[in-house]
Parts: structure tokens; C-alpha cells; sequence
């Protein structure tokens, strides 16, 4: 009789590490199911994904990020979806971590079946990076009853996989005597060819992609920008949407810079032109956020482009270490533009290849593949 495995995303974000772990497991001789949400969460839309061995949980609705609603739909989810793995009854359980409720419930899976083989993937730290210290301060409990929801599945787990070094950190001796294996965030190599040269013309081009919401530190963009704009001609082609766009958008053209809103662009090649066109992306977030690595900076250096970040972590000793962007400082924002305004074309051009060894090296399938290959 085949060994049975289950694989669980609330969400379908990384559907490429999804995919990476179940190639896995079927090489290991399992017999695997997929279970996920039919809930979008950053369209707010229901959704359908046509994908072999896979289960869509019913997910309840909500339209506030903070919201007892969403709450309440996580502690749904969590519960419906370990009704369907007792039927399932597999022998090895891989959960995505958050929502932190599915780590609550497959600790207590484990406790009634302890001969499962149980493996988290931290791929996010909710409450840590909550980006409003004041509500962390107001609501100290809730927040800290929440962070013990996900940790009651690090006490439980027989791996874990945080998708950064910063995540190990920040959870300490929480992690203490356990298989930790550091998995990180990962994608596709660009389809189309980046381009290996700096852009030509006096213009300084930058790129904001993603999602803009409240993470995105705008007032900090705002006075990089506007350092930038004072040496020469700076224009922010903008590539995504969300609910401070329009706040993004006209804090760039105060800062003195021209706005170029591209919408959501889905298409890799059109993607890679716009990223082509550009100087630098950028990666700049409140300093609130726990985060050692974002998906925007894997694509970024996946389409050769170097980055003005404020991430710490992971993603600060990776441009350092490969020279593929500058650090911002917050404090005197005028040394980091005239670092990137006044660059010369060749330095630009070498970030710019060195930004895509270090994506190939350290974020691409290939790199994730090997790190799975114990996995069982």
C-alpha cells in the first residue's frame, strides 16, 4: 500500500514551492493531496486551481485584513481541513505556516496520531510582523495568544522550514533541540532574457513592484525619491495595485519625480522590459516588519535588477555579499541617492549581473530542489 501525504496552503501564494514538495514526496514513493482554500485574499474573490490530487476547502469570507472575520475564517479553514486529512489518514503531513490556526490544529493531529510524519513552513511570521507596533502594544495578549497558536505546532513538528535565516532568529529557543532546514521563498528563472547593460539617458529609472499596501514604507520612498529627483530626472514606473497606491503615487510625484502606473502585469516578457528600463527596484519597507526576504526582491534579481532595500536579514547580507544593491540609510537618505543617482552606467551594469547570479545561486528551483531532496 502506497504512503499517503498531505500538503496544506491556505492561501495558493507559493504555488511553486507547493508544486516542489509534492514533486518531492511522489519521488519518495507517496501518494500525495493537496489541500487548499478557494478564497483569494488579495482579490477577494473566490477562485478554482486545476491541479492533479487537489482539494479546495470552502473558506469563509472576509474583507478586512484585521478583522474578526478573518479570524474566524482561518479557525473554519483550520478545522474543516483536518476533518478531511483523518479520512485521508496519511503518513506524512506538510503545512504552510500562516494562518497560524493550521498549526494549532496539526499539533493536535500529531498528539492523536503520533506515528505522522509532521513538517511546518514558516513561510511568514504573523503576529511578528504585524507592521503597527502600537496595535502590537494595545493588543499585547490577543497578539501574544496568536504567536503561541503557531508555536504550539513548532513544540509538535519533526521538521521545520522557515523561508529565512532572520525567521530562525527571531523564534530562538523555540527552535531549540529541532530539524531546522532554512527553505527559502523561490520562483522561476525570467522567461524573457534580462538585459545585461545599464539603461541608456540622463533619466534615473526605479521600479516599485507588488502589492502597495501598508507594509511598503511610502514616507521612506518619498524622501529617497525626492534626494534622487534634486540630482536628476527620476521617474518610478509603478507595476501592481493595492490600497495606498494612490497615496504611493502621489507622494512620488511630491517628492518631484514623474509616476508611470503600469497596473497588475502579469506578462513575464512585458514584466522584464519594464524591469529592463530600470536602474533599480525598489524594496523598502516599514521597519515594524519582520521580514528577511520578499518575493518582490526574488523577482527583481530573477530580471537582473539590483535593489535600494531596507530589508534586513537575509536579503541585506545577500546584496552585500554580492554587490546587487544598496542599502538604504533612513537617516541621511541623501547619501543613498547620490550612491544611486550618480552611479555610472558600468557599476550599474555589473549590480545588475551580479544581481542575477545571486537569484539563480540562492532562489531559483534548481537551488530549492536541493534542499528538498531529504525531505520524507
Amino acid at each position: 500500500m502506497a504512503k499517503r501525504a498531505v500538503c496544506i496552503s491556505c492561501y495558493n501564494f507559493y504555488d511553486h514551492r507547493v508544486e516542489l514538495v509534492l514533486d518531492q514526496l511522489r519521488l519518495k514513493g507517496y501518494q500525495c493531496t493537496y489541500i487548499t482554500g478557494d478564497y483569494n485574499h488579495f482579490t477577494r474573490e473566490r477562485y478554482h486551481i486545476d491541479y492533479p490530487d487537489s482539494v479546495q476547502v470552502h473558506t469563509v469570507l472576509y474583507r478586512r485584513n484585521v478583522s474578526f472575520a478573518r479570524i474566524y475564517s482561518h479557525i473554519r479553514f483550520a478545522r474543516d481541513v483536518f476533518r478531511r486529512v483523518e479520512q485521508i489518514d496519511p503518513d506524512f503531513l506538510y503545512v504552510m505556516v500562516p494562518p497560524n490556526s493550521l498549526s494549532r490544529w496539526a499539533a493536535a493531529y500529531k498528539r492523536r496520531h503520533p506515528r505522522v510524519k509532521l513538517a511546518l513552513d514558516l513561510y511568514d511570521l504573523w503576529p511578528e510582523t504585524f507592521p503597527s507596533e502600537k496595535a502590537k502594544r494595545l493588543a499585547a495578549l490577543p497578539f501574544r495568544l496568536w504567536g503561541k497558536m503557531r508555536d504550539s505546532g513548532l513544540a509538535a513538528a519533526d521538521r521545520i522550514y522557515p523561508e529565512c535565516d532572520l525567521f530562525r532568529q527571531v523564534l530562538g529557543d523555540r527552535l531549540a533541540g529541532k530539524d531546522v532546514r532554512i527553505l527559502p521563498l523561490c520562483r522561476e528563472a525570467a522567461t524573457a532574457q534580462p538585459a545585461p547593460q545599464a539603461p541608456e539617458g540622463e533619466e534615473l529609472a526605479l521600479c516599485y513592484l507588488g502589492n502597495i499596501g501598508k507594509l511598503a514604507d511610502i514616507d521612506a520612498m518619498e524622501a529617497l525619491i525626492r534626494q534622487m529627483a534634486a540630482l536628476r530626472p527620476v521617474t518610478v514606473h509603478v507595476v501592481g495595485t493595492g490600497e495606498t497606491q494612490e497615496q504611493l503615487i502621489a507622494a512620488i510625484e511630491r517628492a518631484g519625480a514623474r509616476a508611470q502606473h503600469h497596473g497588475i502585469v502579469y506578462d513575464p516578457a512585458q514584466r522584464q522590459r519594464i524591469f529592463d528600463r530600470c536602474h533599480f527596484g525598489l524594496n523598502i519597507m516599514k521597519t515594524s516588519v519582520v521580514v528577511g526576504l520578499t518575493m518582490k526582491s526574488l523577482d527583481y534579481f530573477a530580471g537582473a535588477l539590483p535593489i535600494l532595500n531596507t530589508i534586513a536579514g537575509d536579503t541585506r547580507q545577500m546584496i552585500a555579499r554580492y554587490d546587487a544593491g544598496i542599502e538604504v540609510d533612513r537617516e541621511h537618505p541623501e547619501e543613498t541617492a547620490r550612491q544611486a543617482a550618480l552611479m555610472s552606467p558600468e557599476r550599474n551594469t555589473a549590480m545588475r549581473q551580479n544581481a542575477l547570479r545571486l537569484f539563480e545561486e540562492n532562489y531559483s528551483l534548481r537551488r530549492v530542489r536541493q534542499i528538498l531532496e531529504d525531505l520524507e
